[in-house]
């Protein structure tokens, strides 16, 4: 990543990953899912495991698989601004798109942000 040294980038993975689980656990009033975040050049891919809600499961087992992915869909669609917000807080780059896959057996999801090339301003808050 532009500008990242490596031992910097296993810091922010981490804190991507952390914020991530965070937006999940706020919305899903849930503490199972876990993250791993990957960056690649203008790519920021965060992996997440153990996403599924304790009614959610319940949906799946009796066989509404989609409605839960639809449910999925929609948190995404109402929830992608402060995704994206986490993401270029962190990066210090601005998020050019957003892409979010989810799966039911086994309750894993993936959230995709693609970058610009340029780090944003530090706002005075990152500075202080």
């Amino acid at each position: 990543m532009i500008g990242v040294h490596p031992r910097d980038e296993g810091e922010l993975t981490a804190a991507i990953s952390a914020a991530i689980v965070d937006l999940y656990a706020r919305f899903y009033a849930h503490r199972r899912t876990t993250a791993t975040t990957y960056l690649n050049g203008r790519i920021v891919l965060c992996v997440l495991e153990g996403i599924l809600t304790k009614e959610e499961d319940a949906l799946i087992a009796e066989g509404s698989r989609g409605a839960v992915i639809d449910g999925r869909v929609a948190f995404q669609t109402d929830t992608q601004d402060e995704f994206t917000a986490a993401v270029e807080r962190l990066t210090h780059r601005t998020v050019t798109a957003f892409l979010s896959a989810n799966q039911t057996t086994p309750g894993v999801a993936c959230e995709l942000f693609f970058l610009d090339e340029s780090p944003l301003e530090p706002t005075a808050e990152a500075r202080a």
